[in-house]
Formats: C-alpha cells, sequence, structure tokens
C-alpha cells in the first residue's frame, strides 16, 4: 500500500468538507486504503475501491479519536461519498465514485466526481461548449464542463444505459449543454425528474422572468420647450 499513486484535482479546494479537518483526513487517508484492484483476504472479497479494516485500526492510523470517526463517517456517507458496512471481524469501507475520478490510473482522461475531481479538463466560459473541446484528443473520451454536477451526471447517464439510450460524444454534450449553466441542486433535480419520468432528455424548469409593466395611466409625455 506504500506504493503508487492517487489522483487529486484542485477542485478538492470546493469540495463542501474541505474545511472540516476530520473529515478531510479521513476521506483521503480512505482514498490511499482501498485497493486499486479486487482481492480476497481471510476468504473476504474486497472488490476495486474498497479497504477491509476496523475502528481500533483507523484509530491508530490517522489519530483520530473513535468518536471522531464515527463523525466523520456520518458526513462521509450522507453526502454519498462513501459507504461503511459492518461485518464478523470488521467493517468493509467503499469509496462510491472511486472507479470515475481514479479510473485506470490513467491521470489524463478520468470524469469527476460528486468533489468535481477531474484531470485533463478543457476549461471553458462559455455555456455553449464547443464540440470538439468535450473530447479528449488522444483518449477519445468525453470531457465534462467545469461546473457539471458529475454525481447527479453519472446517475443520467446510467438511466440512458438502462433505457437502451446510450449516449455518444455529442449527446452527452448537448445534454450538458441544457444544464451546466444551473447550481448542481438544479441540475441533480432536473436529472432526477428524467429518472423517475423515464425520460430520456433533460428538461430544466424554465425561469420565470418578471417582465416590468407600464401603467398607461400614469404615463405622461415630456413636456415641450417652454411648456
Amino acid at each position: 500500500m506504500s506504493t503508487g499513486w492517487i489522483k487529486l484535482h484542485r477542485q478538492l479546494l470546493d469540495w463542501e468538507w474541505y474545511d472540516d479537518i476530520n473529515v478531510m483526513r479521513l476521506f483521503l487517508h480512505c482514498l490511499l486504503r482501498v485497493n486499486h484492484k479486487p482481492k480476497k483476504w481471510r476468504g473476504i472479497d474486497i472488490e476495486r475501491g474498497q479497504f477491509y479494516t476496523s475502528l481500533d485500526t483507523l484509530v491508530d492510523e490517522t489519530g483520530l479519536t473513535a468518536q471522531q470517526l464515527r463523525t466523520c463517517f456520518s458526513k462521509l456517507k450522507s453526502t454519498g461519498e462513501i459507504t461503511s458496512s459492518g461485518m464478523a471481524r470488521g467493517r468493509m469501507i467503499t469509496v462510491v465514485s472511486f472507479e470515475l475520478y481514479q479510473d485506470d490510473n490513467k491521470p489524463d482522461n478520468s470524469e469527476a466526481t460528486g468533489l468535481q475531481q477531474a484531470d485533463n479538463r478543457v476549461a471553458t466560459t462559455n455555456k455553449n461548449v464547443n464540440n470538439e473541446k468535450n473530447v479528449n484528443k488522444t483518449t477519445k473520451e468525453w470531457i465534462a464542463p467545469d461546473n457539471l454536477n458529475m454525481k447527479a451526471w453519472k446517475e443520467f447517464v446510467q438511466h440512458r444505459k438502462e433505457i437502451n439510450k446510450s449516449m455518444t460524444h455529442l449527446s452527452k454534450t448537448k445534454a450538458a449543454n441544457q444544464i451546466c449553466g444551473l447550481s448542481f441542486e438544479q441540475q441533480q433535480a432536473t436529472i432526477d425528474k428524467s429518472i423517475s419520468s423515464k425520460w430520456a432528455g433533460l428538461f430544466p424548469e424554465k425561469q420565470i422572468q418578471v417582465k416590468q409593466v407600464v401603467n398607461k395611466n400614469s404615463y405622461r409625455p415630456m413636456p415641450k420647450p417652454g411648456e
């Protein structure tokens, strides 16, 4: 476990738990501890993105108290970063989106997670993302825009697969352009609506624009010179 590396995108700075030192410490520890490939240990199957441990072991490894660890686990579970399941002699920890941002140990072709971690992303301030810039020239993989809620996006892509409507690079770009100007919460709500309705498309709620109405009765023309 002391060899190799993990990816860590700068957008981690924007993560909601970044300034919670204990949570940050535990999450980074989990990233470093999980398996990069499946294995079996004492009859227990441990998949990629998982590791088998115990609360006492984590106390020794992180320097956090048992109560601090319980609090940190509760926070990380609440935002879907990890899952934890008790077993006979310990606990199995799973980093939920490990496959997305640590995919194949390649530093330049992964999509982001709920932490918005991604490498070799194409920067753009234009809501209508250029189609060519959304394909990595080397790997031909689609690159998500910076302001896309990747946790919700992953759910939408999986939904499209389940309804036999797999997405091309072009369809991903067009769908992303429809929601990337919204807040993360609005993006999640839009995607949840499509999934629950079994829609293949995304239909953001239209923003209500308040038009200024001129009261004709109160209108007075500009006076002419000398009046």
